[in-house]
């Protein structure tokens, strides 16, 4: 996927964490979304950036 921030290319490994992390290019703190109300089949992957608590 790519990073929304830098727009480098980030792997992801499991799919099904949504947990937040961190670009390993730019460092900002990026978290796996899954809508599953969009029009590209049952679910659509995108990465959203996150604000620091």
């Amino acid at each position: 996927m790519t990073c929304p921030a830098c727009e480098r290319y980030v792997t992801i490994e499991d799919w099904t964490d949504d947990e937040p992390f961190n670009c390993p290019h730019c460092n900002t703190l990026l978290k796996l979304v899954t809508d599953e109300g969009g029009y590209c089949g049952a679910s659509e992957k995108y990465l959203e950036i996150q604000e620091e608590d």
